[in-house]
């Protein structure tokens, strides 16, 4: 058996993965949460609260098996734990996390004459894909895609 044809059996050849044209689809950046670290005082903030500023990224990481919280996630800062979103608003963030939605995270607000509850605020941004003009104007808007040639191998959009 030569290449081809074994691409072909495991259905990356002309029958299977093929990825369309560049172009087709974009994507745009999406807020989709924004409120008050939890936790604050109990981290690593007083270390670092001096070097924090709005704009700045941060990270998410998923904590599957905090004891108190199977959704948790940990906001950090480098190697810092800044603390956690808030258990009762995680668990649509966390499913996402779970699933490899790719989100982004950055500091929306930073005020210490607020009480510690609100001291931080990050805004959580998800990437979400959208068709391009071309493939929204394309063949495929007008027609079910069985009774259309298949633009996409074609190179047609």
């Amino acid at each position: 058996m030569n290449r081809t044809d074994f691409l072909k059996s495991i259905g990356l050849g002309a029958g299977g993965l093929i990825l369309p044209a560049k172009g087709l689809i974009s994507t745009k950046s999406v807020k989709i949460y924004d409120n008050y670290i939890r936790g604050l005082m109990h981290y690593d903030f007083n270390e670092i609260e001096d070097n924090i500023q709005a704009g700045d990224e941060v990270h998410l990481v998923r904590e599957p098996t905090n004891i108190y919280d199977s959704f948790a996630i940990q906001v950090n800062r480098g190697d810092k734990r800044l603390g956690y979103i808030a258990a009762y608003e995680n668990i649509v963030l966390a499913n996402m996390m779970d699933a490899g939605v790719g989100l982004s995270a950055y500091i929306s607000h930073k005020d210490l004459k607020r009480p510690a509850q609100e001291w931080l605020a990050i805004e959580v941004f998800a990437e979400l894909v959208i068709p391009s003009q071309q493939l929204v104007d394309s063949v495929l808007a007008q027609h079910r895609a069985d009774d259309v040639p298949d633009v996409y191998r074609l190179g047609e959009v």
